[in-house]
């Protein structure tokens, strides 16, 4: 009987030790939303030496398919580090907040390419891996995360504005696509984030 076996970007949200040699990291995937592996920490896999895993990097994983939410890793390629992110803590605390924001809210087996693109995106900016004349803020980190999701879960209201609407939109394709933001005074952005958070109490959605 084959073993079907499948590959995805993941970035890690959390990680715990499983066993004598391995660790189980939990993350989000643009293809399977909330993926959960099990990678075999002192061991080879596919006879390469082991990647390690850490905490907001962005990694390559190869793991073999099952019915249970847990996999197992065969292969693990880094993508992106973010290693710089610890530098500064308040971006680093932010970058927590946000993990286990989708921790809690993103389901197993869901596609989330929106979500995980921007995402990708805001932890570029939090780790200054972006100039510094091209850098998000943190708090337009937050609306960039926040509109994305409501956007690709059907949660973000319409608007009758049409500005409004243009204006959102372009968020949710700057997170998308790592671009430049629409412009706009800082003041607003404070604004917009806190209404999206009034839009995510309103639906439930559970915040961190």
């Amino acid at each position: 009987m084959s073993v079907e076996i499948t590959s995805t970007p993941l970035i890690v949200l959390s990680k715990s030790p499983y066993r004598e040699s391995s660790l189980i990291a939990v993350g989000i995937s643009p293809d399977y939303g909330k993926l959960q592996l099990v990678c075999n920490g002192a061991q080879k896999i596919s006879g390469k030496e082991y990647v390690q895993v850490d905490l907001f990097r962005e990694l390559s994983v190869e793991f073999t398919e099952s019915r249970s939410t847990l996999k197992t890793a065969r292969e693990i390629e880094i993508i992106s580090t973010n290693d710089k992110l610890p530098e500064n803590p308040v971006n680093f605390r932010l970058a927590g907040k946000m993990g286990a924001f989708l921790l809690a809210n993103i389901r197993d087996d869901l596609p989330m390419p929106y979500t995980y693109d921007s995402f990708s995106s805001v932890l570029s900016h939090l780790s200054c891996e972006t100039p510094e004349e091209e850098r998000w803020t943190p708090m337009q980190c937050a609306v960039v995360l926040k509109t994305a999701f409501l956007c690709e879960n059907g949660l973000l209201p319409q608007s009758t504005d049409e500005r409004s609407s243009a204006f959102l939109e372009n968020v949710v394709a700057a997170g998308i696509d790592n671009s430049a933001l629409p412009k706009c005074p800082a003041e607003y952005w404070a604004k917009l984030n806190d209404w999206l958070g009034t839009v995510m109490d309103i639906n439930g959605v559970r915040k961190q």
